[in-house]
Order: C-alpha cells, then sequence, then structure tokens
C-alpha cells in the first residue's frame, strides 16, 4: 500500500482502539484526535497517532511503523506493528507515593532501572536494578565485600522465600566486573520484567511496609491521646 491507504488503515485500527491510559491506568477506548506520519530514508514510515482517554480526559501519544516491502522498486509498505506510547508509564509495581518511603540513592538506582527497561535496554535495566538490590543490601548491614549471592545470604531478617527468589533471577548471579562473568550477556524482556518484579516486592517488604506500619501506629496512638 502507499501513504494515503497506510493512513486510512491506520484510521480504520484506531477506530475502537482500547489501551491503557498512562495517566490513570484504566483499560479504556481512547479516541483519536490526530495523526501525522514521517518517512524514513529506506521508505517505512512511521504514524504518530494523538489521542484522549475518554475517563481521565488526558492525551497520549503511539507510534506505528509501517514497513517497505524491499524488494519492491516503488512505495509498498505494510503495516507492521505498534512502536512506542508516551507519556511512559515507567512503573506498575510502586507507586510515587510509596517510593518516596526509600532511601534516596537506592531510588535513583531502581528509577534508572525502570528507565532503561521502558525502551528496551534489557542489559542496562537489569544492571540497574541488581545495582539497587545490592545498595539496599549494604543499607541492611551487608559486608560490601561480599559478592552479591553472599550478601543477600548474610542479611539475617530477610524471610528465607525472598533469598530463594533471588537466587533463582539468572541476572543476580554473581557481580562481577568482567563482562563475560556478570550473567548479562543474553538478557530477555522477560528477565528484566522478573529482576523488576523482585525488587519491587523486595523493596516494598525492606523499606516501604516498616514505613506504612510507623506511620499508621503513630496515626493511632494521636488519634489515642486525642481521645484522652
Amino acid at each position: 500500500m502507499n501513504i494515503e491507504e497506510a493512513k486510512k488503515t491506520v484510521n480504520n485500527i484506531v477506530a475502537d482502539l482500547i489501551d491503557v491510559c498512562p495517566h490513570c491506568g484504566a483499560k479504556v477506548h481512547i479516541a483519536q484526535l490526530w495523526n501525522d506520519y514521517h518517512q524514513f530514508r529506506n521508505l517505512d514510515v512511521e504514524f504518530y497517532v494523538a489521542f484522549r482517554c475518554k475517563p481521565c480526559k488526558k492525551l497520549m501519544i503511539k507510534t506505528c511503523l509501517f514497513q517497505q516491502n524491499v524488494y519492491s522498486s516503488e512505495q509498498n509498505i505494510s503495516f507492521k506493528e505498534w512502536s512506542e506510547k508516551f507519556p511512559l508509564s515507567l512503573d506498575d509495581e510502586l507507586t510515587d507515593e510509596e517510593k518516596e518511603h526509600i532511601p534516596k540513592e537506592i531510588a535513583i538506582d531502581y528509577k534508572e532501572a525502570l528507565k532503561c527497561k521502558s525502551f528496551g535496554a534489557n542489559r542496562a535495566g537489569c544492571s540497574m536494578f541488581r545495582r539497587s538490590l545490592q545498595s539496599s543490601l549494604l543499607a541492611l548491614g551487608a559486608d560490601h565485600k561480599l559478592d552479591l549471592i553472599k550478601q543477600i545470604e548474610s542479611v539475617n531478617n530477610l524471610p528465607s522465600d525472598i533469598k530463594d527468589w533471588a537466587h533463582q533471577i539468572r541476572i543476580f548471579g554473581n557481580w562481577a566486573a568482567h563482562p563475560d562473568k556478570d550473567n548479562l550477556k543474553d538478557v530477555s524482556d522477560d528477565d528484566v520484567k522478573e529482576a523488576h518484579d523482585f525488587i519491587a516486592k523486595f523493596l516494598m517488604y525492606v523499606f516501604i511496609m516498616p514505613e506504612k506500619v510507623k506511620m499508621a501506629r503513630a496515626k493511632r496512638d494521636n488519634k489515642l491521646k486525642n481521645n484522652e
């Protein structure tokens, strides 16, 4: 198809499009407001489509790619995939309010890991998730001279289930300085998703829940004091 036919295809695809809104998190009908395209030198075409979420009324942009037939001397494109969505929804595990309870330096590593994960930099993402784990262990009293696996084992107040889960995640193998020993040579999307899932729950258990319990206890004590 040519560009005009591709534009009609986009309009047909998005007529009743359901997607997850990056603002309100609801899986809803999003309404197209506008679209335009950019043609690359290899004749691939990328469309930029602006949408409005019907429930929360906020805007988002999605991109979709049409790929040129490499065996054709004329324009002959076909739909390949929806590529990206903006704004990015970086974290579906922890809220911004919950992340305020994480020590600053550990939170910085975690947020950087989320950014890497969001655009497919899997090795960088896993490396930063692993760094945030190691920083957390050091904050809990682990010896910085030990490798990661031994650090996990050395923290006595971690439940055995958390330790076992950490050992089962391939990229949490021995932390090493050499590229051929860091278990990051071939990192899949599933690897980085599992690392994200683990680290989010680890941070929830170690830092967030204790602070929430402390705040709830203080609130209850103040209420009892005011009722005296």
